[in-house]
């Protein structure tokens, strides 16, 4: 059986959100930078590449 949980413990569960965010500086900035490009890469042959496959299967 599940046990209900105290409205204390609920609030001790809510406010632990694991590690605190990095410091602003120049190199974590330079990371997240290279890290939004890498994604942004990674999306965009995600979207694109189904509609070549489809273009080129129907010619």
């Amino acid at each position: 059986m599940m046990q209900k949980q105290s409205d204390d413990e609920h609030t001790k569960i809510e406010d632990d959100w694991g590690n605190p965010p990095s410091p602003d500086t120049p190199e974590n900035r330079k990371k997240a930078i290279k890290a939004q490009i890498i994604l942004g890469i990674v999306c965009l042959i995600g979207i694109l590449l189904p509609g070549i496959m489809y273009w080129l299967k129907g010619n």
